[in-house]
């Protein structure tokens, strides 16, 4: 039997304009996944809905099941925003990058508690956080791990062997780190250093109090956004466009 109506509580991951007063909104929901569902009229001036559908709002609301089966938002109110994650330009790509990512890993309408809990946890901690890297950095090896592209930080994904205390080479494509043994000039490597290898195994394995308590040396914080970032393009076979916007407002 088809459900005519839900509750649910979500967090607001995006919006996009759709006929002269009407929003598609995504929502990340703690029962059924990712939704997508419409708010009519919210683009008018006197609209109730407005402000309760903005992103990174946590918020319940009422879907019902509009003609066909698509959802259409009938009732909601908030129950917990973000303004820091507003506040400037650099903050709100810092939330738009969780959302984004989110939205492409998440499956539509499948039940991922554990995924809905970090990005609840990661807004929170973007909210209030002075420095911002370690909560991102934290996000992104949790998220692996939740979707199933858990990279192989100790041992070389080409010869088995266990990998050792000097730099070494990343790819994309194997999902882990290769020994210098095994590395070809040829192959598309991203060469990682000893000291941000070390850095992705405590961020891979630690509670995030742990994690931030190590925070992240400035020094080392571009290799290992470019490596992040290659991988997580690799796998979703397109770039993260909050990310790119955010290198080019820097």
């Amino acid at each position: 039997m088809v459900e005519r109506s839900v509750r649910v509580q979500a967090i607001v991951l995006s919006h996009n304009n759709y006929g002269e007063a009407d929003r598609y909104i995504k929502l990340l929901t703690a029962d059924r996944g990712k939704v997508s569902a419409l708010a009519k009229g919210v683009r008018k001036m006197n609209s109730r809905k407005a402000g309760h559908l903005e992103p990174f709002t946590l918020v319940t609301a009422q879907l019902a099941r509009g003609s066909g089966s698509s959802w259409i938002i009938s009732q909601v109110s908030t129950l917990e925003s973000f303004p820091n994650l507003a506040c400037d330009l650099e903050s709100t790509c810092h939330a738009a990058y969780i959302s984004e990512l989110t939205d492409r890993f998440a499956n539509d309408e499948v039940m991922n508690r554990e995924l809905y809990v970090l990005v609840i946890d990661s807004m929170r901690r973007l909210a209030k956080a002075e420095d911002r890297f370690p909560v991102l950095r934290y996000f992104d090896f949790r998220l692996l791990d939740i979707a199933g592209f858990r990279p192989q930080l100790h041992q070389c994904v080409q010869c088995g062997e266990p990998v050792l205390e000097q730099n070494q080479f990343f790819s994309s494509a194997l999902g882990g780190i290769v020994c210098p043994k095994c590395s070809r000039p040829e192959s598309g490597l991203t060469p990682i250093s000893a000291r941000t290898l070390k850095y992705f195994r405590f961020y891979q394995t630690q509670p995030f109090s742990k994690a931030a308590a190590a925070g992240w040396p400035a020094a080392l914080r571009p290799e290992a956004e470019t490596i992040l970032t290659s991988y997580l393009t690799w796998l979703l076979e397109r770039k993260i466009n909050s990310q790119t916007f955010l290198n080019c407002i820097r």
